[in-house]
């Protein structure tokens, strides 16, 4: 719409908000003129502009002397104009302003996952778009691990970024980089529709500092073929467990598939033993700087991992294979079972629409004592906002997009289970997967992550390469302890 002159110049002068302004109001130009008219009475013809005949020159051109004084009609009528002038500006629209600009930059191991991503920032942006744009930014999981710290740290960080859970997560929120969400999971109701182990996990103190958008369970993932085979029943207990192992051993099978190449997958067998050996109460102490990783239930956990290795219950070769490729030969029906992630369900699924490939399902790690086994549930990916980010009302409300009842329910069609909402729709799923993601949403906070997410990096790396050597025979367990708490101690000094 084209706004008449008197309305662009107030435009402008409403724009530059006490600061001189080129542009005169009517009643500043009739001041002027009033006080040039009466200079004018005292001024010679010598004085005055232009040529001597007493006519004003303008460019060149000569111009009528400017009348000495105003009648009250014209006033008047001066002053309605200035008021309708005054009026249409009122009325006219104001032009759109642009949109805020967001940046969320995220990690993408999977296809599935850029290809979600893509989802809901489309999604967001047709709605959305002209109020609040959001653009993405993507680099796979390993290399996310060192990008993220330049992007955060940079002079222009992202808005919204992918963090994890645990030791990672406190170091983000140490270096100042995360925003305290807590105001946020009041206004949105995020604690009401979220897991509660995630909204657990996401708490600093009495602060939250994360929203998780994708939680996962690691379980014990069995044949159920080659279960019903053998004349299997499920383990109640540890030595059950192993029962069963060595009946499968007997029978030609790997006990349990492994694939430790990355170093991290070890760590789930060895967190989930000692939790259900010692109690979770033991193992939160360690991972929290009260108890040192010396302490003999650490060694003792290290030494069971140790005689599984040399029981031959792991795939030959296990140190040197990783999880994509160790999907062949469980498809093959080589391994009785497997303690993994649920993140793993997009493998066992296949190009399948419901899961799985083969014939599985699965347990909890038994306890050795016949008490409830506490199973393991973590928040997978989490996203924070930026401290310094300059749209954080803007940004938590594409958050809450994030973890809608439709954008979660979506992940499960493009992505992976399991979304962090329990107000997702499950029945898509298989009728195992909907009984884990309700064993999962009512652990509670009563539930513990891995090594790797609950420790700073530093220690968690020492540990794996540490774990990894005693598998495969090099160093002993209290070596491997040892080692672990010296960097421990170089990290948070001796407890």
């Amino acid at each position: 719409m084209n706004l008449p002159f008197a309305c662009q110049a107030r435009s402008r002068v409403s724009a530059h908000k006490r600061t001189a302004s080129p542009w005169l109001t009517l009643s500043q130009f009739m001041r002027t003129r009033t006080e040039e008219n009466v200079h004018a009475r005292h001024r010679s013809p010598r004085d005055s502009p232009g040529p001597r005949d007493g006519k004003a020159c303008l460019g060149g051109r000569q111009i009528m002397p400017f009348k000495m004084s105003l009648s009250r009609r014209a006033l008047l009528a001066a002053t309605f104009a200035a008021s309708a002038v005054s009026a249409i500006c009122a009325a006219s629209p104001p032009a759109s302003a642009a949109p805020v600009e967001l940046r969320y930059f995220y990690r993408a191991p999977w296809p599935s996952s850029e290809v979600y991503a893509n989802y809901l920032i489309d999604e967001w942006n047709k709605k959305n778009g002209t109020r609040i744009h959001v653009t993405g930014a993507s680099v796979d999981g390993e290399t996310y691990k060192t990008k993220q710290t330049i992007e955060l740290a940079s002079s222009n960080p992202p808005d919204i970024f992918y963090s994890w859970e645990g030791g990672r997560a406190a170091e983000i929120i140490k270096n100042g980089f995360a925003a305290d969400l807590t105001p946020y999971y009041q206004k949105y109701g995020w604690a009401k529709a979220l897991v509660p182990a995630g909204v657990s996990l996401a708490t600093f103190g009495d602060k939250k500092f994360f929203v998780p958008t994708e939680v996962g369970a690691s379980v014990v993932w069995y044949r159920k073929d080659l279960y019903e085979k053998l004349g299997l029943k499920v383990p109640k207990t540890w030595d059950e467990l192993m029962a069963n192992a060595e009946a499968g051993k007997k029978a030609g099978l790997w006990p349990f598939m492994l694939a430790n190449q990355k170093k991290w997958p070890a760590q789930f067998m060895w967190s989930a033993i000692l939790v259900n050996k010692f109690g979770l109460e033991t193992y939160d102490g360690l991972v929290s700087n009260k108890i040192p990783w010396t302490d003999p239930r650490a060694v003792e956990t290290t030494q069971i991992m140790a005689d599984l290795s040399k029981k031959g219950y792991f795939e030959p070769s296990f140190n040197s294979i990783d999880v994509g490729p160790a999907m062949v030969p469980w498809s093959q029906g080589k391994a009785l079972h497997w303690y993994q992630g649920s993140f793993n369900l997009g493998r066992f699924r296949g190009e399948n629409p419901k899961c799985c490939v083969v014939p599985m399902d699965y347990f909890p790690m038994p306890s050795f004592d016949g008490h409830k086994p506490v199973m393991s549930v973590f928040a997978e990916d989490t996203i924070m906002i930026h401290a310094k980010s300059q749209h954080k009302d803007e940004a938590a409300e594409f958050v809450d997009w994030m973890v809608s009842k439709q954008a979660m329910t979506e992940k499960l069609v493009i992505d992976k289970p399991f979304p962090s909402s329990t107000e997702a729709d499950l029945s898509g799923l298989s009728e195992m997967e909907q009984r884990l993601g309700k064993d999962m949403a009512n652990a509670g906070s009563f539930t513990f992550m891995h090594v790797d997410h609950a420790t700073p990096p530093a220690i968690s790396d020492r540990f794996l390469d540490a774990v990894q050597g005693v598998l495969a025979g090099a160093v002993t367990p209290e070596e491997a302890m040892k080692t672990t708490e010296q960097e421990a101690i170089r990290t948070r000094g001796k407890i």
